[in-house]
Protein backbone atom coordinates (compact mmCIF):
# COMPACT_ATOMS: atom_id res chain seq x y z
CA UNK A 1 0.00 0.00 0.00
CA UNK A 2 1.50 3.40 -0.84
CA UNK A 3 0.07 6.54 0.49
CA UNK A 4 1.02 10.33 -0.14
CA UNK A 5 3.38 11.07 2.32
CA UNK A 6 3.50 14.96 2.06
CA UNK A 7 1.17 16.18 5.14
CA UNK A 8 -1.91 15.41 6.79
CA UNK A 9 -1.38 12.19 8.28
CA UNK A 10 -4.58 10.33 10.01
CA UNK A 11 -5.04 7.46 12.26
CA UNK A 12 -6.41 5.24 9.37
CA UNK A 13 -3.46 5.71 7.08
CA UNK A 14 -1.50 4.29 9.89
CA UNK A 15 -3.61 1.81 10.35
CA UNK A 16 -3.84 1.09 6.23
CA UNK A 17 -0.02 0.99 6.31
CA UNK A 18 1.11 -0.64 9.56
CA UNK A 19 -2.90 -2.51 10.93
CA UNK A 20 -1.94 -5.86 8.93
CA UNK A 21 1.39 -6.37 10.34
CA UNK A 22 0.20 -5.02 13.63
CA UNK A 23 -2.66 -7.89 14.05
CA UNK A 24 -0.24 -10.72 12.81
CA UNK A 25 1.42 -10.50 15.87
CA UNK A 26 -1.24 -9.03 18.61
CA UNK A 27 -4.45 -10.87 19.93
CA UNK A 28 -6.85 -7.68 19.31
CA UNK A 29 -10.12 -7.70 21.35
CA UNK A 30 -13.44 -8.19 19.53
CA UNK A 31 -14.27 -4.20 20.02
CA UNK A 32 -10.41 -3.22 19.36
CA UNK A 33 -11.47 -5.62 15.68
CA UNK A 34 -13.95 -3.73 15.04
CA UNK A 35 -12.71 -0.43 15.74
CA UNK A 36 -9.30 -1.18 13.47
CA UNK A 37 -12.24 -2.24 11.07
CA UNK A 38 -14.42 0.60 10.70
CA UNK A 39 -11.42 3.37 11.15
CA UNK A 40 -9.81 2.03 8.07
CA UNK A 41 -12.46 1.63 5.60
CA UNK A 42 -14.13 4.69 7.09
CA UNK A 43 -15.26 7.39 4.30
CA UNK A 44 -13.70 4.80 1.66
CA UNK A 45 -15.85 2.84 -1.39
CA UNK A 46 -15.83 0.11 1.62
CA UNK A 47 -18.22 1.39 3.61
CA UNK A 48 -20.67 2.27 1.45
CA UNK A 49 -21.96 5.79 0.27
CA UNK A 50 -24.64 8.00 0.30
CA UNK A 51 -26.58 10.41 -1.96
CA UNK A 52 -28.19 13.72 -1.22
CA UNK A 53 -30.31 15.39 -2.91
CA UNK A 54 -32.26 18.48 -2.86
CA UNK A 55 -35.96 18.77 -2.65
CA UNK A 56 -36.10 21.64 -4.38
CA UNK A 57 -34.19 21.76 -7.63
CA UNK A 58 -32.83 18.06 -7.64
CA UNK A 59 -29.30 18.54 -7.45
CA UNK A 60 -27.54 15.66 -5.59
CA UNK A 61 -24.13 15.08 -4.04
CA UNK A 62 -22.92 11.68 -3.34
CA UNK A 63 -20.47 10.81 -1.39
CA UNK A 64 -18.94 7.48 0.74
CA UNK A 65 -20.55 6.89 4.06
CA UNK A 66 -18.27 7.62 7.84
CA UNK A 67 -18.18 5.11 10.23
CA UNK A 68 -19.11 6.62 12.75
CA UNK A 69 -17.41 5.07 15.42
CA UNK A 70 -16.75 7.32 18.75
CA UNK A 71 -13.22 6.47 18.64
CA UNK A 72 -12.49 7.55 14.73
CA UNK A 73 -10.84 10.93 14.61
CA UNK A 74 -12.35 11.85 11.44
CA UNK A 75 -16.28 11.19 13.10
CA UNK A 76 -16.53 13.52 15.85
CA UNK A 77 -17.92 16.85 14.70
CA UNK A 78 -20.89 16.44 13.40
CA UNK A 79 -21.71 14.28 16.72
CA UNK A 80 -20.28 16.82 18.91
CA UNK A 81 -22.32 19.70 17.62
CA UNK A 82 -25.76 17.54 18.15
CA UNK A 83 -24.75 16.67 21.85
CA UNK A 84 -23.45 20.12 22.51
CA UNK A 85 -27.18 21.47 20.97
CA UNK A 86 -29.02 18.97 23.41
CA UNK A 87 -26.84 19.95 26.52
CA UNK A 88 -27.22 23.28 26.05
CA UNK A 89 -31.17 22.69 27.02
CA UNK A 90 -29.85 22.47 30.41
CA UNK A 91 -27.18 25.15 31.03
CA UNK A 92 -27.03 27.77 34.12
CA UNK A 93 -26.27 30.96 33.86
CA UNK A 94 -23.92 30.28 37.33
CA UNK A 95 -19.45 29.85 36.87
CA UNK A 96 -19.22 26.34 36.28
CA UNK A 97 -15.64 24.54 37.64
CA UNK A 98 -13.43 21.67 36.04
CA UNK A 99 -12.70 19.26 38.09
CA UNK A 100 -10.06 16.29 37.05
CA UNK A 101 -9.71 13.28 38.99
CA UNK A 102 -7.45 10.13 38.49
CA UNK A 103 -5.89 6.84 40.05
CA UNK A 104 -2.44 5.96 40.28
CA UNK A 105 -0.35 4.41 37.91
CA UNK A 106 0.21 1.23 40.21
CA UNK A 107 -3.45 0.01 39.02
CA UNK A 108 -3.27 0.09 35.31
CA UNK A 109 -2.64 -3.33 34.99
CA UNK A 110 -5.50 -4.32 36.81
CA UNK A 111 -8.02 -1.46 35.19
CA UNK A 112 -7.16 -3.14 31.66
CA UNK A 113 -8.23 -6.00 32.87
CA UNK A 114 -11.46 -4.95 34.42
CA UNK A 115 -12.82 -1.71 32.24
CA UNK A 116 -16.06 -1.80 33.13
CA UNK A 117 -15.51 -2.36 36.71
CA UNK A 118 -13.25 -0.11 37.60
CA UNK A 119 -14.30 2.75 35.32
CA UNK A 120 -17.83 2.63 37.34
CA UNK A 121 -16.06 2.60 40.12
CA UNK A 122 -14.12 5.96 38.93
CA UNK A 123 -17.36 7.56 38.30
CA UNK A 124 -19.10 6.04 41.54
CA UNK A 125 -16.08 7.62 43.63
CA UNK A 126 -15.54 10.88 42.07
CA UNK A 127 -19.57 11.87 41.77
CA UNK A 128 -20.17 10.96 45.42
CA UNK A 129 -16.99 12.87 46.92
CA UNK A 130 -18.20 16.06 44.67
CA UNK A 131 -21.56 15.93 45.80
CA UNK A 132 -20.84 14.97 49.81
CA UNK A 133 -18.16 18.32 49.33
CA UNK A 134 -21.02 20.14 47.96
CA UNK A 135 -23.83 19.43 50.47
CA UNK A 136 -21.47 20.08 53.40
CA UNK A 137 -22.37 23.62 54.86
CA UNK A 138 -18.92 24.14 55.45
CA UNK A 139 -17.90 24.45 51.18
CA UNK A 140 -21.04 25.27 49.62
CA UNK A 141 -24.03 23.61 51.53
CA UNK A 142 -26.11 22.31 48.16
CA UNK A 143 -26.48 20.10 45.47
CA UNK A 144 -24.42 20.74 42.96
CA UNK A 145 -24.91 19.63 38.94
CA UNK A 146 -22.09 17.05 37.71
CA UNK A 147 -21.38 15.91 33.96
CA UNK A 148 -18.39 13.54 33.89
CA UNK A 149 -16.56 12.06 30.98
CA UNK A 150 -14.13 9.49 30.85
CA UNK A 151 -10.78 9.52 29.22
CA UNK A 152 -8.21 6.63 29.44
CA UNK A 153 -5.10 8.45 27.76
CA UNK A 154 -2.25 11.12 28.60
CA UNK A 155 -1.33 13.80 26.21
CA UNK A 156 1.39 10.68 24.64
CA UNK A 157 -1.36 8.19 24.49
CA UNK A 158 -0.03 6.05 27.02
CA UNK A 159 -2.74 4.79 29.45
CA UNK A 160 -3.68 7.17 32.02
CA UNK A 161 -7.51 6.75 33.27
CA UNK A 162 -9.02 10.11 34.71
CA UNK A 163 -12.42 11.92 34.74
CA UNK A 164 -13.17 14.98 33.32
CA UNK A 165 -15.85 16.49 35.72
CA UNK A 166 -17.65 20.16 34.74
CA UNK A 167 -19.61 21.25 38.21
CA UNK A 168 -22.20 24.01 38.59
CA UNK A 169 -20.70 26.34 40.94
CA UNK A 170 -23.91 27.12 42.83
CA UNK A 171 -26.75 24.58 44.36
CA UNK A 172 -30.44 23.55 45.33
CA UNK A 173 -30.99 23.35 49.28
CA UNK A 174 -34.69 23.29 50.72
CA UNK A 175 -35.47 24.98 46.81
CA UNK A 176 -32.88 27.41 47.28
CA UNK A 177 -30.44 28.61 45.41
CA UNK A 178 -26.95 28.62 47.03
CA UNK A 179 -23.52 30.93 44.49
CA UNK A 180 -20.50 29.55 45.28
CA UNK A 181 -17.82 31.65 45.19
CA UNK A 182 -16.44 32.41 41.37
CA UNK A 183 -13.14 31.27 42.37
CA UNK A 184 -13.81 28.61 44.86
CA UNK A 185 -15.95 25.51 45.40
CA UNK A 186 -13.82 23.37 47.97
CA UNK A 187 -10.16 22.92 48.98
CA UNK A 188 -8.68 20.65 46.34
CA UNK A 189 -6.81 18.75 49.27
CA UNK A 190 -9.91 18.05 50.80
CA UNK A 191 -11.16 16.41 47.65
CA UNK A 192 -8.05 14.19 46.75
CA UNK A 193 -8.38 12.80 50.14
CA UNK A 194 -12.01 12.12 49.79
CA UNK A 195 -11.91 10.86 46.06
CA UNK A 196 -8.91 8.51 47.22
CA UNK A 197 -10.47 6.97 50.68
CA UNK A 198 -13.73 6.08 48.52
CA UNK A 199 -11.94 4.80 45.08
CA UNK A 200 -10.03 2.39 47.34
CA UNK A 201 -13.01 1.37 49.33
CA UNK A 202 -14.94 0.70 46.64
CA UNK A 203 -12.49 -1.09 44.41
CA UNK A 204 -11.98 -3.91 48.01
CA UNK A 205 -15.62 -4.25 47.78
CA UNK A 206 -15.44 -5.77 44.41
CA UNK A 207 -12.38 -7.87 44.96
CA UNK A 208 -14.77 -11.32 44.15
CA UNK A 209 -15.45 -9.73 40.72
CA UNK A 210 -12.31 -8.79 39.58
CA UNK A 211 -9.93 -10.33 36.78
CA UNK A 212 -6.26 -11.22 37.75
CA UNK A 213 -3.67 -11.77 35.33
CA UNK A 214 -0.77 -13.95 35.66
CA UNK A 215 1.19 -11.41 36.70
CA UNK A 216 -1.30 -10.41 39.32
CA UNK A 217 -2.89 -13.49 40.23
CA UNK A 218 -1.37 -13.51 43.75
CA UNK A 219 -3.99 -10.61 44.17
CA UNK A 220 -6.88 -13.17 44.55
CA UNK A 221 -6.66 -13.46 47.78
CA UNK A 222 -7.71 -10.67 49.38
CA UNK A 223 -5.40 -10.41 52.47
CA UNK A 224 -2.49 -9.98 49.69
CA UNK A 225 -5.01 -7.32 47.70
CA UNK A 226 -5.25 -5.33 50.85
CA UNK A 227 -1.47 -5.23 51.19
CA UNK A 228 -1.17 -4.19 47.40
CA UNK A 229 -3.35 -1.13 48.18
CA UNK A 230 -2.38 -0.46 51.61
CA UNK A 231 0.96 2.02 49.94
CA UNK A 232 -1.64 3.43 47.56
CA UNK A 233 -3.13 4.92 50.84
CA UNK A 234 0.23 7.58 51.76
CA UNK A 235 0.04 7.71 47.81
CA UNK A 236 -1.56 11.37 46.54
CA UNK A 237 -4.57 10.76 44.02
CA UNK A 238 -3.88 14.10 41.63
CA UNK A 239 -6.54 15.98 41.62
CA UNK A 240 -7.51 19.42 40.03
CA UNK A 241 -9.82 22.36 40.24
CA UNK A 242 -9.42 24.54 37.42
CA UNK A 243 -11.70 27.87 38.11
CA UNK A 244 -14.66 28.76 36.01
CA UNK A 245 -14.37 28.93 32.60
CA UNK A 246 -16.42 31.98 31.62
CA UNK A 247 -20.00 32.34 30.18
CA UNK A 248 -22.11 29.27 29.61
CA UNK A 249 -21.73 29.16 26.27
CA UNK A 250 -18.40 28.84 26.50
CA UNK A 251 -17.92 25.91 29.02
CA UNK A 252 -20.44 24.14 26.43
CA UNK A 253 -18.31 24.62 23.55
CA UNK A 254 -15.54 23.72 26.38
CA UNK A 255 -17.24 20.61 27.89
CA UNK A 256 -18.15 19.65 23.95
CA UNK A 257 -14.76 19.04 23.28
CA UNK A 258 -14.05 16.84 25.91
CA UNK A 259 -17.01 14.89 25.30
CA UNK A 260 -15.80 13.86 21.88
CA UNK A 261 -12.04 13.66 21.77
CA UNK A 262 -10.56 10.53 20.71
CA UNK A 263 -6.92 9.42 22.22
CA UNK A 264 -5.02 11.35 19.70
CA UNK A 265 -6.24 13.51 16.40
CA UNK A 266 -5.28 13.64 13.17
CA UNK A 267 -4.04 17.50 13.62
CA UNK A 268 -1.06 16.60 16.00
CA UNK A 269 0.40 13.46 13.56
CA UNK A 270 3.81 14.82 11.88
CA UNK A 271 5.15 12.19 9.66
CA UNK A 272 4.35 8.12 9.46
CA UNK A 273 7.10 6.71 7.17
CA UNK A 274 9.60 4.25 7.79
CA UNK A 275 7.98 2.55 10.54
CA UNK A 276 8.03 5.26 12.94
CA UNK A 277 4.87 7.55 13.81
CA UNK A 278 5.94 11.16 14.85
CA UNK A 279 3.67 13.82 16.73
CA UNK A 280 3.07 16.02 19.19
CA UNK A 281 2.75 15.97 22.65
CA UNK A 282 2.27 18.30 25.63
CA UNK A 283 4.59 17.76 28.67
CA UNK A 284 2.31 18.48 32.03
CA UNK A 285 5.76 17.45 33.73
CA UNK A 286 7.41 20.31 31.63
CA UNK A 287 4.86 22.81 32.33
CA UNK A 288 2.75 21.98 29.53
CA UNK A 289 5.58 22.05 26.59
CA UNK A 290 5.13 20.83 23.34
CA UNK A 291 7.31 18.38 22.83
CA UNK A 292 7.62 15.98 19.47
CA UNK A 293 7.30 11.67 20.49
CA UNK A 294 8.33 9.47 18.27
CA UNK A 295 7.46 5.50 18.62
CA UNK A 296 7.21 2.66 16.01
CA UNK A 297 4.58 1.61 14.52
CA UNK A 298 3.97 -1.07 16.04
CA UNK A 299 3.89 0.81 19.82
CA UNK A 300 1.60 3.67 18.28
CA UNK A 301 -1.03 1.20 17.32
CA UNK A 302 -0.61 -0.53 20.60
CA UNK A 303 -1.08 2.00 22.66
CA UNK A 304 -3.97 3.67 20.28
CA UNK A 305 -5.74 0.49 21.09
CA UNK A 306 -5.55 0.58 24.69
CA UNK A 307 -8.13 3.50 24.94
CA UNK A 308 -11.13 1.49 23.27
CA UNK A 309 -13.91 1.36 25.27
CA UNK A 310 -16.02 -1.53 26.14
CA UNK A 311 -19.03 -2.40 24.25
CA UNK A 312 -21.75 -0.13 25.14
CA UNK A 313 -20.13 1.49 28.16
CA UNK A 314 -21.46 5.07 28.76
CA UNK A 315 -18.42 7.77 28.39
CA UNK A 316 -20.58 10.80 29.43
CA UNK A 317 -22.52 10.62 32.68
CA UNK A 318 -24.71 13.14 34.72
CA UNK A 319 -24.95 13.58 38.63
CA UNK A 320 -26.90 15.93 40.73
CA UNK A 321 -29.31 18.76 39.70
CA UNK A 322 -28.29 17.35 35.99
CA UNK A 323 -29.32 13.45 36.65
CA UNK A 324 -31.49 11.92 34.19
CA UNK A 325 -34.48 11.10 36.10
CA UNK A 326 -36.31 14.69 36.95
CA UNK A 327 -33.94 16.30 35.41
CA UNK A 328 -35.87 18.81 33.47
CA UNK A 329 -38.32 20.06 36.44
CA UNK A 330 -35.18 20.64 38.52
CA UNK A 331 -33.48 22.56 35.69
CA UNK A 332 -36.50 24.63 35.55
CA UNK A 333 -36.68 25.34 39.37
CA UNK A 334 -32.71 26.35 39.34
CA UNK A 335 -33.63 29.07 36.52
CA UNK A 336 -36.62 30.87 38.24
CA UNK A 337 -34.76 30.78 41.24
CA UNK A 338 -31.20 32.06 39.26
CA UNK A 339 -33.91 34.86 38.04
CA UNK A 340 -32.06 33.15 34.49
CA UNK A 341 -33.49 33.28 31.01
CA UNK A 342 -34.07 30.99 28.17
CA UNK A 343 -30.84 31.09 25.89
CA UNK A 344 -33.14 31.10 23.06
CA UNK A 345 -30.15 33.08 21.06
CA UNK A 346 -27.52 30.70 21.62
CA UNK A 347 -30.01 27.72 21.17
CA UNK A 348 -31.19 29.04 17.24
CA UNK A 349 -27.10 29.28 16.85
CA UNK A 350 -26.40 26.09 17.54
CA UNK A 351 -29.42 24.97 15.37
CA UNK A 352 -27.77 27.07 12.63
CA UNK A 353 -24.60 25.40 13.08
CA UNK A 354 -26.17 21.70 12.46
CA UNK A 355 -27.87 22.25 8.95
CA UNK A 356 -25.02 20.61 6.92
CA UNK A 357 -25.59 21.56 3.45
CA UNK A 358 -27.15 24.29 1.70
CA UNK A 359 -28.01 23.68 -1.98
CA UNK A 360 -25.05 25.92 -3.51
CA UNK A 361 -27.56 26.20 -6.88
CA UNK A 362 -30.97 27.63 -4.65
CA UNK A 363 -30.11 27.75 -1.33
CA UNK A 364 -32.73 25.22 0.06
CA UNK A 365 -31.80 23.44 3.09
CA UNK A 366 -33.92 20.73 2.63
CA UNK A 367 -32.90 17.38 1.35
CA UNK A 368 -33.47 13.47 0.77
CA UNK A 369 -30.76 10.96 2.27
CA UNK A 370 -30.43 7.61 0.65
CA UNK A 371 -27.42 5.41 2.21
CA UNK A 372 -26.37 2.39 0.45
CA UNK A 373 -24.21 -0.08 2.21
CA UNK A 374 -22.21 -3.14 0.65
CA UNK A 375 -23.49 -6.47 0.91
CA UNK A 376 -22.20 -8.58 3.31
CA UNK A 377 -21.17 -12.20 2.48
Amino acid sequence: MVLDMSTNYTIQDIFTLYGLDYIKTHKLSNEQWKVYNQIRKCKKEESGFHTITCKDCGKTITGFNSCRNRHCPMCQSYAREKWIDNESSYLLNCPYFHIVTTIPSELNELTLYNEKLIYNILFKATSESILELSKDPKWLGAKVGITSILHTWGSNIDFHPHIHSIVTGGGLNNNKWIESNDKYLFKVQVLSQLFKGKFLGMLKHIHNDLTFPNSLSYLKDFKKFNDFLRPLYNKTFITYIEPPKGSAENVIEYLGRYAFRVAISNERIIDISNGIITFEYKDYKDNGKIKIMKLTADEFIRRFLLHILPKNFTKIKHYGLLANRNKKTTIKLCRILIGQKIFSDFTVLRKRKLHKFICDDCGNEEFVYKFYYPLRS
